[in-house]
């Protein structure tokens, strides 16, 4: 539905601006003539009569006003469609060797985030377990990564 709307707004916007060029065209600039004589400004004079340059005036002011509103209506839509549609992630980007954390990081969070209980060998020895188990996972997404293979974020 959005895409239609899109396409038939854009199609009235190029409408809206063939019809602005052309009526800017016929308004005479000077008592002379000048380009809306040469395009046929006698003949606007004889279509509207001789308030000519009023009607004109009054196309171009509506013909500007249309194009805005038009204008500000597609720029919506198009936000509006662009925020339904997912981001697109490369994912060699998500996982590369600038992206890993370095392994004192890594080991200062466990140590952080580590239940404290029981005695400090305990303790040692469950962050150890956890330090070893996520370089594991750093390596097997490095070697995933080198081998163009993506595994399974868990």
């Amino acid at each position: 539905m959005g895409t239609l709307l899109i396409s038939l707004l854009t199609l009235v916007l190029l409408l809206i601006s063939a019809f602005v060029v052309l009526i800017i065209l016929m308004q005479r600039t000077s008592s002379n003539g000048g380009m809306g004589a040469a395009l046929g400004g006698g003949a606007a004079e004889s279509a509207f009569g001789s308030e000519t340059n009023n009607v004109l005036t009054k196309g171009t002011i509506y013909g500007t006003i249309a194009f805005f509103l038009v204008s500000m209506g597609l720029y919506l839509l198009y936000q509006s469609e662009a925020s339904k549609q997912p981001a697109t992630v490369d994912v060699k980007e998500l996982i590369s060797a600038e992206s890993v954390e370095p392994a004192a990081e890594t080991v200062t969070t466990v140590v952080d985030n580590a239940e404290v209980v029981g005695t400090i060998e305990s303790t040692v020895e469950s962050v150890e377990a956890q330090v070893t188990e996520i370089q594991s996972e750093v390596d097997a997404a490095m070697e995933a990564v080198a081998t163009e293979e993506v595994p399974e974020v868990q």
